[in-house]
């Protein structure tokens, strides 16, 4: 989810003819396969396949594994790889539809009558705001979390704004819904913070940024 740097440099690798052949090979394998089957079943040199392999495995879609006891070899056991199935997304500019669905199911699931659902997808979104504030240890915690996120912010002033919507389609399907829980995060993501003091949370509509503000806290 929180990946969008690395899925698009893996995309990228796999851009490389030779690289997706192995990578698809493996990924339709029965099994882990040695180097050697790799170059036999792709007519590739142990060279060029050992060198694709290194980049895929650095880039978390290929990994070595123990060859399997009872082979009765002598020596060394050959090394073993297999692909790593990844979900990738390269959405440009960044989306996080899967972070709304979250939040949203969390919130029908705990929703209780006669709680209006926008007020419990609010109290899920702020929640899961704080959440994700907690896994950040950076000096500019904050502006690395919203960049982290796909909201892309910048400098206005004193104030943050954030360019870029992670849930724009969702947005024109029900834009009071899905922008309550985006300033709910982003209230959750100062709450986590502990920023509250800094930045207060203001929802200024407009189409082609995010409709949330942060301005300076009074």
């Amino acid at each position: 989810m929180d990946a969008m740097p690395e899925d698009l440099e893996a995309l990228g690798l796999l851009s490389e003819p030779q690289r997706a052949r192995i990578y698809e090979f493996l990924a339709r394998a029965d099994g882990p396969v040695t180097r050697q089957e790799i170059c036999q079943a792709l007519d590739m040199g142990r060279t060029l396949v050992a060198f694709h392999l290194h980049k895929l495995e650095q880039a978390r879609l290929v990994e070595e594994t123990d060859e399997p006891a009872g082979t009765g070899r002598r020596g060394r056991p050959a090394q073993r790889y297999r692909a790593v199935r990844r979900e990738l997304n390269a959405s440009v500019p960044p989306r996080r539809y899967e972070l709304l669905a979250e939040i949203l199911l969390r919130a029908a699931r705990e929703q209780l009558p006669p709680e209006p659902f926008t007020r419990a997808a609010v109290r899920v979104a702020v929640r899961r705001g704080r959440e994700l504030a907690a896994e950040q240890s950076s000096r500019d915690a904050l502006w690395d979390l919203l960049a982290r996120l796909g909201y892309e912010p910048a400098a206005d002033g004193d104030s943050v704004l954030l360019t870029n919507c992670p849930f724009q389609r969702m947005r024109a399907v029900d834009t009071e819904l899905v922008c309550s829980v985006n300033a709910a995060l982003a209230r959750g993501y100062l709450e986590g913070l502990k920023a509250t003091g800094r930045f207060t949370v203001r929802l200024r509509p407009c189409p082609d940024n995010c409709c949330v503000i942060l301005d300076p806290a009074a």
